[in-house]
């Protein structure tokens, strides 16, 4: 294969050596930038200098360069040094190219010993470059973990979760590894703050604004890391959905490290931001974002939709301008003019002393008067210099902006070369490579001097800048000069009034200290006219320069009007296509509301909208929002139609407003028909209806045709003759007892069965102290008073019950009556009737049992069945009542708390009645004292006998109660109206079985 070095016959040699140089060059700016950037001075680092780096590691798309630069010129030199060379390290770690990263990771050596080398440095940068160089070597391997992450770590959601793939396993991990990397942030934070005084008096000083600079590059990392490990967390904590399957959801207990971890760290970082938004020195750098007060909880999935990404907004900092560029202005403070002494008293030795006072006073208001024309003058000139030096700034920055994308331009067009270059060396030999090569050569020239044409405009537009600046501070001059003028004049006016006083003493003591004096103010006038002569001159050169300036201002001020035309043609051509936008949204909403309207007449005469019914309460609630939507029409459209298109989005809204409302009443109104008894009032009802749609279509149709409206009272009268029909369309029929009723009034009998248990417990402990003793006493008493607990518990269950009950009820209305919502929800009602009914009828089963028992006609077994039965009817009644209610309800949490405690104090009834009967058994227990050998062997055998046929009793009585229980059960099903009795019965025996 030819060589490169036989192509010269058709470039010619010096297209090599340009590249070569252009390379040297290349790498001379790219070193000295570096230099620059990380030199020994402790000031904040230049952003355009580390701009230079970033460039050139997207030139050689590696940063083989940049690590050469740091080999030559080593951080560990000063601590100055190497705090500087982290902080750009860190800012082309972000910045730079993507394989910038992948080349640093050989260098992690380097990074690892500059912290070493500094970290025994008691004063100074040596703490802080510890810190951050473990955040930098952190980042490393943050980025070598998931080289899919960009160096600015900022990603989508979707990126986000394609990274992590979708599993919790790398969820886990990657949280675990962005909360290192936040602790990190948050270690040099505090190492930063800590090492300045507690007032932060020093952020404005080039020594604190260098310790400050690198928490820019922090806050942005921080802010990626949060908005990721609040995103991980919500998805480790989320529960597996059928749209998701595959992400497994891991133990509550499992994440609760990382929760915690997160929560400590969301104070520190809310203070990290903070106390870098209240410095003065970061308000022109950098928008520090606002956490929210308190931290997500993950437990609640729903607090995603909350979470907003932090956003930060950095802005370049302002360069600080060249010295040969300063020294070009002149800001030397001029020396304040010498205080002109009082002019002359007379003008004529044998004037009176009044002439001399007045023309004293007319030269002093003389100067003032021309003192204060040209302080106007140079106050107006520097608004106008300070005008158009801010519309040249904007010009500048709009050129430097070209500027920026045309460098750009020539690296892609240099990126380009380099390529045609290779693909030379590939084929050397084709002509048709060469050919390529100097057509990309020739656009490259072009270019470049498309770039220096772009330059010289703006080293023109600068020397302009740098000459208005040079005007601006010679009015300052000026100015200053003018001010220090009219006090000398002020001056000179209080001592010439001394003066005055001491003349008129001198003349009236003695004449020829009168005529002394007199020549005194002859010299003196002498030098307040030249003195005057001065200003006059300097008057004239100041005048002559603000021709000057007058002159470039009318001119920047022709430029201005110019675009100002521009700007209005292109303005009202807009309005015209605004206006036009605006009428057709106003006709094609009207239109709308028309159809709407029109359609919803239509659907009377519908068979399948004969079988809708509804109440006429219902119906009636949309006669408010009618009326409301109806009433501002006419307002709207006639402010309209006078001329305002501001006045349109009313219109529209109350159009939109009027439509939707009168085709919803509409509908329910019509249902509300089918359901009327009195056919003659249906009738009516619908004939009102088509003519109040009628009239509400013409309404619409009106506005969108353009058309005049003059009153909507007549429609106002129509919609309430309508209100009228639909209120006379209700059932006054009397009829069956309600189901809301029924409920009512089993939730009362249940109570009152409760109460009346409770009083009859109290009344049976009271007896049974008066009339028992020993033994029996103690079991009454705990028994009886066992029984009480209890019917506490189920009083506090039924009224969280009937809590709940109007709860559900409320939230399930719809606008429906109480009675209307329980006869739609018949079963749900039958349900919570028939376990009303079971406790009232457990409770007093329960009051029977203990009765006999303390009486001693009962058996101990009766109290235990009673309290299983009475736990299982309060499950009945709480399985009821929760069946509608909303799974999140304080009442429904109240309910089961309640129901909670009453399981435990039947519990406590059934052990409570089994160790009284113990009690009972051992205190009538035999005395076997007595017995002989062959008596006692034969109760023994008589006592197994017995319990064989105990035994095989408790059998058949088992089996017995169970189907009694299916019998019940089935029973139950049928009369509730259940669909399938069947799997009700088994359930419900499944369920008293294991109970």
């Amino acid at each position: 294969m030819t060589s490169i070095k036989k192509i010269p016959n058709v470039l010619g040699t010096r297209r090599g050596n340009a590249l070569d140089q252009e390379r040297d060059q290349f790498e001379k700016l790219q070193e000295a930038s570096y230099r620059k950037a990380v030199s020994d001075e402790e000031v904040p680092i230049k952003m355009k200098h580390v701009r230079t780096l970033i460039i050139g590691t997207y030139t050689d798309k590696n940063a083989e360069l940049f690590w050469r630069n740091v080999a030559l010129c080593p951080p560990i030199n000063t601590d100055v040094m190497a705090w500087k060379f982290c902080h750009c390290l860190h800012v082309v770690f972000r910045d730079g190219h993507p394989s910038v990263l992948r080349d640093s990771q050989r260098h992690l050596a380097r990074i690892h010993d500059t912290g070493q080398h500094f970290q025994h440095l008691a004063h100074g940068y040596g703490r802080l470059i510890k810190r951050y160089c473990i955040l930098l070597s952190t980042k490393l391997n943050f980025h070598q973990h998931h080289p899919r992450f960009p160096g600015t770590l900022s990603v989508t959601p979707d990126q986000l979760e394609a990274f992590a793939e979708n599993d919790a396993n790398n969820y886990f991990g990657l949280a675990v590894e962005m909360l290192e990397y936040m602790e990190c942030i948050l270690n040099l934070y505090e190492a930063v703050f800590g090492s300045m005084d507690p007032s932060r008096a020093n952020s404005m000083t080039r020594s604190g604004q260098c310790r400050l600079a690198p928490l820019i590059p922090c806050i942005q990392d921080s802010s990626c890391l949060y908005d990721c490990i609040v995103r991980i967390l919500f998805q480790l904590h989320k529960v597996p959905s059928k749209s998701n399957p595959t992400m497994a959801s891991l133990p509550t207990d499992m994440l609760g490290g990382h929760r915690n971890r997160f929560y400590k760290q969301f104070v520190q970082l809310q203070q990290f931001y903070n106390n870098t938004r209240n410095l003065q020195y970061f308000k022109g750098l950098i928008q520090v974002p606002a956490l929210p007060k308190d931290p997500p909880n993950f437990l609640v999935e729903a607090e995603l939709r909350s979470h907003e990404t932090p956003v930060v907004v950095v802005e370049e900092p302002p360069d600080t301008a060249d010295t040969s560029d300063t020294l070009l202005i002149d800001t030397s403070e001029p020396e304040p003019p010498p205080i002109p002494p009082h002019p002359h008293l007379i003008h004529d030795h044998n004037g009176a002393l009044a002439e001399v006072v007045a023309e004293r006073e007319s030269l002093i208001d003389a100067l003032r008067l021309e003192v204060e024309g040209l302080r106007v003058d140079v106050t107006q000139t520097r608004s106008r210099a300070a005008h158009m030096e801010d519309q040249l700034r904007l010009r500048i920055n709009d050129l430097e902006s070209t500027i920026a994308e045309l460098d750009s331009e020539l690296v892609a067009e240099k990126q380009s070369k380099d390529s045609i270059m290779a693909q030379v060396e590939a084929a050397a030999a084709s002509a048709e490579a060469v050919t390529h090569l100097a057509q990309e050569e020739t656009r490259r020239r072009s270019a470049e001097e498309k770039f220096v044409k772009m330059k010289d405009v703006y080293q023109k537009l600068r020397e302009e800048h740098i000459g208005l600046i040079r005007s601006k501070a010679e009015l300052d001059k000026m100015l200053t000069v003018e001010r220090e003028s009219n006090l000398a004049i002020q001056r000179a006016k209080e001592e010439a009034s001394l003066t005055l006083s001491q003349l008129k003493a001198q003349a009236s003591a003695d004449s020829s200290a009168n005529l002394t004096a007199l020549l005194a103010a002859n010299q003196e006038r002498d030098k307040v006219q030249e003195q005057l002569a001065v200003i006059t001159a300097e008057r004239d050169h100041a005048d002559k320069q603000m021709d000057a300036l007058q002159s470039t201002i009318s001119q920047l001020k022709s430029q201005m009007e110019n675009q100002a035309c521009e700007s209005s043609a292109q303005l009202t051509s807009v309005k015209t296509e605004w206006m036009g936008w605006v009428e057709t949204c106003v006709a094609a909403v009207a239109e709308n509301a028309e159809t709407g309207v029109v359609q919803t007449l239509t659907l009377f005469s519908e068979e399948t909208h004969k079988d809708i019914k509804c109440t006429p309460e219902f119906t009636l609630t949309y006669q408010t929002p009618v009326k409301t939507s109806l009433s501002p029409l006419v307002g709207a459209y006639a402010t309209y139609r006078e001329g305002d298109p501001q006045k349109a989005g009313d219109l529209i809204k109350a159009v939109v407003g009027a439509g939707q409302n009168v085709s919803a009443f509409l509908l329910y109104a019509k249902a509300t028909s089918h359901a009327s008894p009195n056919i003659e009032v249906a009738e009516n009802l619908v004939s009102s209806l088509e003519e109040f749609g009628r009239s509400c279509a013409s309404t619409f149709r009106r506005i969108y045709q353009k058309e005049t409206i003059t009153d909507i009272a007549p429609l106002l009268e129509q919609f309430d003759r309508c209100c009228t029909l639909v209120m006379q369309c209700e059932d006054l029929s009397p009829g069956e007892e309600d189901l809301s009723t029924q409920v009512q009034r089993e939730m009362a009998n249940m109570e009152a069965a409760i109460i009346e248990a409770s009083q009859r417990f109290m009344a049976m402990l009271e007896n049974s102290r008066a009339m028992d003793t020993g033994t029996q006493l103690e079991v009454n008493e705990s028994l009886l008073g066992t029984c009480g607990d209890l019917m506490e518990a189920v009083r506090q269950l039924v009224l969280r019950a009937g809590e709940l009950q109007q709860e559900v009820v409320t939230a399930g209305k719809s606008g429906a009556s109480p009675r209307e919502f329980y006869k739609r929800n018949h079963r749900w009602t039958e349900g919570l009737l028939s376990g009303a009914k079971m406790v009232a009828l457990a409770c007093q089963a329960l009051m029977a049992a203990a009765d006999q028992v303390v009486v001693g006609t009962g058996k101990f077994e009766e109290v235990m069945v009673a309290s299983r039965e009475m736990a299982a009817s309060s499950m009945q009644l709480v399985m009821a009542s929760r069946v509608k209610a909303d799974r999140g309800s304080e009442k429904l949490k109240q309910l089961s708390s309640a129901h909670k405690n009453l399981s435990a104090l039947t519990g406590t009834l059934v052990a409570t009645a089994e160790n009284c009967r113990d009690k009972v058994a051992i205190a009538d227990k035999l005395d076997f004292s007595k017995l002989s050998l062959h008596h006692t062997k034969r109760m023994e055998m008589e006592t197994q006998v017995k319990v064989l046929e105990t035994e095989q009793l408790l059998v058949t009585e088992r089996a017995r109660l169970a189907e009694l229980r299916r019998h019940h059960y089935r029973l139950a099903g049928e009369i509730e109206g259940l669909d399938d009795p069947t799997s009700v019965e088994a359930g419900s025996s499944d369920f008293l079985d294991q109970s």
